[in-house]
This record gives structure tokens, C-alpha cells and sequence, in this order.
């Protein structure tokens, strides 16, 4: 027999989005019935569950330190003077 999945308690928390983001997203919380909030936590846990992912084959820390290494790069090239 399954046991029953216990639910986890929620948290209040707050974010700073753009009006023009919290206009779509309560675009598509109505067109599908859903509350803003509901919506939001869909996302979070999407986004959580497409990272998880792609943090296992190894994508996201190629594109974190790609990043890094193009950040540090652009810095670097701005100060040096060329002839």
C-alpha cells in the first residue's frame, strides 16, 4: 500500500516583477482559472524541476562558467589598450 504524500506547508514570499510581467501572468492565470499565486508557484516548481535536470547532465555549470569566463573576458579585453 501507498502511503498518502504529506503535504509540505507553504511560505509568503515576495518578489520585485515588472507591471508588464505581472500583467501576462495574470493574463494566463485567468485564461486558465487559476490565481496569480497558483500560477507563480507552477512556474517556480517547473523551472525547479527543468534545472534539477539539466544540473545533472551537467548544463548548467557549462553555461554558469561560460558565463563567468565571458564576464571575466569582456572585463579584461576593455583594459587592455591595442596599439
Amino acid at each position: 500500500m501507498v502511503r498518502p504524500k504529506e503535504k509540505e506547508p507553504k511560505h509568503q514570499f515576495s518578489v520585485m516583477l515588472k507591471p508588464s510581467t505581472v500583467a501576462e501572468i495574470d493574463k494566463f492565470a485567468d485564461k486558465y482559472n487559476l490565481t496569480r499565486s497558483q500560477l507563480m508557484a507552477n512556474f517556480v516548481d517547473l523551472g525547479l524541476d527543468e534545472i534539477r535536470t539539466l544540473d545533472k547532465i551537467g548544463i548548467v555549470p557549462i553555461v554558469y562558467h561560460g558565463s563567468n569566463l565571458m564576464k571575466n573576458s569582456k572585463t579584461h579585453y576593455l583594459k587592455v589598450k591595442f596599439p
